[in-house]
């Protein structure tokens, strides 16, 4: 059973799961947890507020770009600079990419890769 949580300003906030009647404990500090926001899986632990905050800081290396509470890993990048890769459309050296290059694939700069999306959208 579900209920619709409501912030402070009155707004709607995110649907809520009442697994009170669950008995759930979060599997780090084993404080009760009363409500979720997805339905739990047996296969997998809960945790409590505090303790996912936490959880999510660790998956994500911290605060600042790319990590934080929102949810995102950092971008991995590909050190390239030993392959003496050149953007396919205006030939500058390519050190560093956010993607394993293949072999029969072009690889394009910053810019050019930028040049290249917009023109995709019109």
């Amino acid at each position: 059973m579900y209920h619709m949580s409501f912030d402070q300003q009155g707004g709607f906030s995110r649907q809520m799961y009442d697994v009170s009647a669950m008995g759930l404990k979060c599997a780090d500090c084993g404080v009760a947890i009363t409500e979720l926001p997805f339905e739990p899986k047996a296969d997998r632990p809960v945790y409590c507020r505090d303790c996912n905050r936490n959880h999510r800081k660790t998956a994500t290396g911290g605060g600042g770009f790319g990590g934080g509470d929102r949810g995102f890993a950092p971008r991995q990048s590909f050190d390239v600079s030993s392959m003496g890769l050149k953007c396919a459309d205006c030939g500058v050296a390519i050190t560093e990419l956010p993607f394993e290059p293949k072999a029969d694939r072009p690889v394009y700069c910053r810019d050019c890769n930028r040049n290249r999306r917009q023109g995709f959208g019109r």
